[in-house]
């Protein structure tokens, strides 16, 4: 074959334009990448948002159905203390509660003896009221039925609303009709609080009662209708609560779907000053969403319908793209470097010394870590077979049990070697199933009993919560950290396994007080065959923190160590609970 010479002008040409072409289509491929992939973030943080914003409405609206089901409980027959009681924690931890309220039905017939009996409680004052035009409190007039305001919480800033009815204000008369039909919570749309320091936006949430347990079919609502459990919520107070622990740099505008467009607007969260405003500004659009619908969510409070438009604030932290240009500097640097193949080839066998040194260490580590095991079973059977009839029974008993634990040591080698081999070809099976956490992690230590010398302590706070795991993984995760704690420390020492949850993690913490890691070791020793450089003679494969990072990783979880050398180690792993 003829050898072709690299400085041939036809060759060079179409080498370059090659190049060129290639580099070209990979900086594209990149920019959209790298834009793709920030697009992704956000709407993984706009979508948190969403989720605690929701769930922050939700635990607002239960509030009152929680006071509902007191009601039933008591028949309805709650005095205005035992309300007052009863409110009083929801109050101390919702701040976004402006009042909670009860309004019962009263027919223009009974109104005067309504009165009468509230003045009676200490309120002489007291009358059924309705706003004029002008906003003045005046006493009602004469309409068919009332829904007066008759037990407040608090009642001081909240006075005004005492003796209010309800019924005499077409926009609540709606939300209120609308729930009595329905027998469902039931949100108002916006309202100003003139009783509040701060410029904010309001909305009430209706429960109504009837004089059955159950909702009673819709014939009957009307005629069973007792009143109303009212709270007065506050929207900047609900939306600041719920983002406390969210610290995403990202600004959104509340909008309420059910009304006119010139009352649809709730608020606006500035995620600078962590504080939502009533002043109205154009809506946002940014190109981290690729449509108008990807910065939008959708809540639902009482039957209503509110949208949140999302758009990065001005400290949002952009990636800078620089993998575009990058990467068509790259390309054009190996378009030019095609001419240096001997610097390739280096290069390669460098990558191939490396593979071998790899797969020394592989072999040498199989022939050491699993001959030993294999050459303990081999002992004990033999010894076994041959002084059968020598050996009491508790030497046979421990002959048994000996083979018993290498073979499960050797198993568990295998399961890890497997299970790292299988995650590199990206074969390795991720099935998980719900289990229950405290069960599962109390079941595995108990497995592992016979198999280690100390004592392994376990605290658990989390009683009745279950996690959707693959079992087999979060079982090898266990048997290797609580093995390594255990092989690295003093006998007379005992090893913590700490559990804690919350409404979407799982944390758990394994301290030992044995040998630590050395600090510059830390973070190559989570490298397969990796171990730490002051082990001394004790056996190991250098497999299990690899093991461990493979299963974290594969739950889509995260995981720490906190070592000092002679200490102790402290191994925190947090695996979401779905």
């Amino acid at each position: 074959m003829a050898k072709l010479s690299v400085s041939h002008p036809v060759v060079l040409r179409l080498a370059l334009g090659v190049g060129v072409g290639l580099s070209i289509l990979a900086a594209l491929f990149v920019g959209r990448w790298e834009v793709s992939n920030q697009q992704t973030r956000f709407q993984r943080q706009i979508e948190s948002l969403a989720t605690a914003l929701q769930r922050s409405l939700n635990r607002y609206t239960d509030v009152l159905a929680f006071l509902g089901d007191y009601y039933v409980v008591t028949q309805g027959q709650v005095e205005r203390q035992e309300f007052s009681n009863y409110v009083a924690r929801s109050l101390n931890t919702y701040p976004g509660i402006q009042a909670l309220e009860w309004a019962p039905l009263v027919q223009q017939a009974d109104r005067l003896a309504f009165e009468r009996t509230i003045q009676a409680e200490g309120y002489p004052n007291f009358q059924i009221t309705e706003l004029t035009s002008d906003n003045r409190l005046v006493r009602a007039g004469d309409r068919p039925y009332y829904i007066p305001v008759t037990y407040v919480v608090p009642f001081a800033n909240n006075e005004a609303a005492f003796g209010f009815d309800l019924n005499s204000n077409p926009a609540r008369a709606v939300a209120i009709e609308f729930a009595r039909a329905q027998g469902k919570i039931t949100a108002t749309g916006r309202i100003r609080l003139v009783q509040e320091q701060r410029d904010q936006f309001g909305f009430l949430v209706f429960l109504p009662l009837y004089q059955t347990a159950t909702v009673p079919d819709v014939s009957s609502r009307r005629e069973q209708f007792e009143g109303f459990l009212l709270g007065v919520f506050r929207v900047s107070n609900v939306v600041e609560e719920s983002l406390q622990d969210l610290g995403y740099e990202i600004d959104f505008v509340l909008y309420d779907q059910n009304v006119s467009a010139d009352q649809r607007f709730l608020g606006r969260y500035d995620a600078v000053v962590q504080q939502v405003m009533t002043n109205e500004r154009d809506r946002p659009s940014h190109s981290l969403c690729s449509t108008a619908t990807h910065c939008s969510r959708t809540l639902t409070v009482g039957q209503r319908q509110w949208q949140v438009i999302f758009s990065p604030s001005g400290n949002y932290p952009f990636n800078l793209n620089y993998g575009a240009p990058t990467t068509l500097f790259v390309g054009l640097v190996l378009t030019a470097s095609l001419v240096l193949f001997l610097s390739n080839l280096n290069r390669e066998l460098t990558q191939e010394k490396m593979l071998n040194n790899l797969k020394l260490r592989f072999f040498s580590m199989a022939s050491h870590e699993l001959r030993t095991p294999l050459s303990t079973i081999l002992l004990s059977a033999e010894s076994l077979q041959l002084n059968r009839d020598e050996l009491s029974e508790a030497q046979k008993q421990n002959n048994i049990q000996r083979i018993y634990l290498t073979a499960k040591r050797m198993s568990q080698q295998i399961t890890d070697l497997l299970t790292l081999t299988r995650a590199e070809v990206g074969k390795l099976e991720f099935n998980p199933e719900l289990l229950e956490v405290e069960p599962f992690c109390q079941q595995v230590l108990e497995e592992l009993e016979d198999n280690i010398h100390q004592r392994v302590s376990l605290t658990s706070h989390c009683q009745n919560t279950k996690a959707f795991w693959d079992k087999k993984m979060v079982r090898s995760l266990l048997t290797n950290l609580l093995f390594n704690a255990a092989k690295y420390s003093p006998n007379n020492l005992s090893v913590q396994m700490i559990l804690r949850c919350d409404y979407q993690t799982a944390i758990i913490e394994i301290c030992d007080r044995g040998i630590g890691i050395p600090v510059v070791e830390q973070a190559q020793i989570q490298e397969a065959f990796s171990r730490g450089s002051n082990v001394g003679d004790v056996a190991g494969t250098g497999l299990g923190l690899a093991v461990v990072k493979t299963c974290v990783e594969l739950h889509r979880g995260e995981w720490a160590i906190e070592s000092e050398e002679g200490q102790g180690t402290t191994v925190t792993v947090k695996l979401p609970l779905e």
